[in-house]
């Protein structure tokens, strides 16, 4: 298989994934979409010199993590983490054709989820986002930069606080 042709089926395997982890992180649309563009070229760079390509989805997050982090380290930040990921989830959720009453049982439940994550901390928010997306422990703890048990930690702590949201809701 050509690198194009394994490029091809990498991208439609993982380009929503990484792009939905990107606005999860505060990216806006366009620096979304441009850090996935420089993600998949470095993994067409990658696959053309040959080399190994275990772990891609690993991989891929975690150089397109970086990148964001480079660009907000050089003040590209668009908005803030929270609103550019309600606003992409709030569209994928959206029923197309809602009752009134389903119209107003979902802005609550919306909203009580949207509370409840917005009282993570960032850390957990992404480790959650990413465990969600079916990447391991290990694999989140590379994409972060963070150690294997803060993964663990992390997540744990997310789900425990999100539990007790729905609980005491």
């Amino acid at each position: 298989m050509s690198p194009t042709e394994a490029l091809e089926g990498y991208f439609g395997d993982h380009y929503e994934s990484l792009y939905r982890f990107l606005r999860s992180s505060g990216a806006g649309e366009p620096v979304a979409e441009d850090v996935c563009q420089e993600a998949f070229l470095k993994l067409h760079r990658h696959l053309a010199e040959s080399r190994p390509t275990h772990q891609v989805r690993a991989w891929l997050f975690r150089v397109a993590y970086r990148a964001w982090i480079d660009r907000l380290r050089e003040g590209q930040r668009e908005t803030p983490a929270q609103e550019s990921a309600w606003d992409l989830w709030g569209r994928v959720l959206r029923d197309p054709a809602p009752g009134a009453e389903q119209e107003l049982l979902a802005r609550e439940r919306h909203e009580w989820l949207r509370e409840a994550i917005e009282r993570l901390s960032q850390v957990e928010r992404q480790a959650l986002h990413l465990r969600a997306d079916g990447l391991r422990y290990r694999e989140i703890a590379e994409v972060l930069g963070v150690g294997y048990w803060a993964v663990v930690d992390a997540v744990r702590r997310a789900l425990d606080i999100l539990g007790e949201e729905a609980h005491g809701r």
